[in-house]
């Protein structure tokens, strides 16, 4: 066997757990599990926030447990009531996980996103995540 070839074939194996729609994916169907075997959990998902223990004040993922738990249960208004961001990701990975998994096994085309893009989305997501926080600390303080 050709060394460059057995070489070649290992950074192909490699490479494939480094594209965004696989660790999407993986990343996706490990929530959903995680979700579906909740009610075994017990009490081990009852954990405390530290910034808001300290301070009073709720962090930007405060009732993002909650809010998963009433989007599980079918309560999207409660969702969205106790962290609009964690509610809206959640809705979001349920449609992001067939896709990608799409996209990974049946070779759908894979959108590629200019930099300039990119970085406009990160700041989206960032004035997001600011707006979520105001909200949680308006709301529930």
């Amino acid at each position: 066997m050709n060394r460059g070839a057995a070489v070649s074939g290992r950074r192909a194996g490699a490479l494939w757990l480094q594209d965004v729609h696989v660790l999407g994916a993986l990343s996706g169907l490990a929530v959903l599990f995680a979700a579906a075997t909740f009610p075994l959990w017990g009490d081990a998902w009852r954990v405390l926030c530290p910034l808001r223990e300290i301070t009073g004040i709720p962090c930007p993922t405060c009732y993002g447990t909650r809010a998963a738990l009433a989007l599980m249960a079918g309560d999207w208004r409660e969702a969205l009531r106790l962290n609009p961001l964690v509610s809206s990701a959640g809705l979001g990975i349920l449609a992001y996980v067939p896709w990608s998994l799409a996209t990974v096994l049946g070779g759908w085309p894979r959108p590629h996103l200019p930099a300039a893009r990119v970085a406009k989305l990160a700041w989206l997501g960032a004035f997001l995540v600011l707006a979520n926080w105001i909200y949680l600390i308006v709301m529930h303080v």
